[in-house]
């Protein structure tokens, strides 16, 4: 009843203000509409704020009429091509966070009768390939945790957390004493990404518990890690430790490959990450070259107990001197070959 409430105020507003179709102005429906709605609906509405800077100040004194299919492919191409404050050309991924905002942004206006049809859908995405591999090694991270001494003390926790659970940065941050349950051993880690209030209970290994159990017996307010960011203090020791193109976000990447390594399957990974499709958590048992290597050298095993010298082994496919019986269902091979190769299996 609200949502309805709300769609036939902004209905009428849209009919006493310019009576046509589509003649609002895009940059008034982001601040009277859209920002309103994202900082009610969403968790962390500051990458919707961000991003509706980007469009309103592309699109200015343009009204939805005035923006057709062109100008957006327009917009996502003079976007893939501007240049960062890091100086380097805007990553694929960036654009499409931006082409999904302004997407959600003629959505909503189709949806309160301000449009009526959406031209995002005519435009497609950037392709992707911007997943990093990057992972802490055993001896970078006894190097990393070796600098988390002083003025970054308050590091080392926060990085044996993370490397121990997946956790990302904004959840870390932002634990409290309320989702840590000593008594069941887990953390409840809510879903920031997505915004939808839902979560995964997430248990607490030896590693975890102690350093949480540290922490709470020194520290009595609601947040677990009294901090707002680390990125400029992790970024110090990283480079103290000799460590180069390591991103905090690297340390879930640490977690899901070391998980990978102990034997882990997509759908475990997926459970205790919280990734959405298995395909996110498939990639990390990619990684693991020791199940690999195991792997390969099982087939060497086999063909070893099975009797044959690597030298001497021979081709695939059936023995040159093997008889094939036809039969009016089709080929039969010789009882003979077909107990071997059962018993070699």
């Amino acid at each position: 009843m609200a949502e309805e409430a709300e769609r036939q105020e902004i209905n009428a507003l849209h009919r006493s203000r310019y009576g046509g179709s589509g003649d609002m102005l895009i940059s008034e429906f982001i601040d009277n509409v859209y920002l309103p709605w994202a900082r009610t609906n969403k968790l962390h509405p500051r990458n919707d704020e961000m991003h509706s800077e980007v469009i309103k100040d592309y699109f200015k004194k343009k009204t939805f009429n005035q923006v057709s299919p062109l100008l957006i492919e327009k917009f996502k191409r003079e976007r893939r091509e501007s240049i960062t404050r890091f100086k380097r050309r805007r990553a694929p991924a960036s654009v499409n966070r931006e082409l999904e905002v302004l997407g959600r942004i003629f959505t909503m206006a189709q949806d309160n009768g301000v449009i009526e049809s959406n031209p995002c859908r005519k435009v497609k995405k950037l392709r992707q390939d911007n997943q990093r591999n990057r992972f802490l090694t055993a001896d970078e991270e006894e190097r990393l945790l070796s600098m988390c001494v002083g003025l970054r003390s308050h590091l080392r926790p926060i990085i044996t957390v993370a490397v121990n659970t997946g956790m990302r940065k904004g959840d870390l941050l932002g634990l409290t004493w309320q989702q840590v349950d000593f008594e069941r051993g887990v953390v409840f880690v809510p879903n920031r990404k997505a915004g939808d209030g839902r979560g995964h209970f997430l248990p607490m290994n030896s590693q975890v518990l102690s350093e949480l159990v540290r922490l709470h017996a020194q520290r009595m307010g609601e947040q677990v890690f009294d901090i707002k960011d680390v990125k400029k203090a992790f970024a110090t020791a990283c480079r103290m430790a000799g460590i180069i193109n390591l991103r905090f976000h690297d340390l879930r990447h640490t977690a899901a490959t070391r998980l990978a390594e102990a034997g882990a399957d997509a759908f475990t990974i997926a459970a205790i990450l919280g990734h959405s499709t298995i395909q996110m958590s498939a990639r990390y048992t990619h990684i693991a070259d020791d199940r690999k290597r195991q792997a390969l050298e099982a087939i060497a095993r086999v063909r070893t107990q099975s009797g044959h010298n690597e030298k001497e082994a021979p081709a695939f496919g059936a023995p040159k001197a093997m008889k094939i019986k036809v039969s009016r269902g089709g080929l039969e091979p010789p009882t003979r070959w077909l107990k071997a190769s059962c018993s070699t299996t």
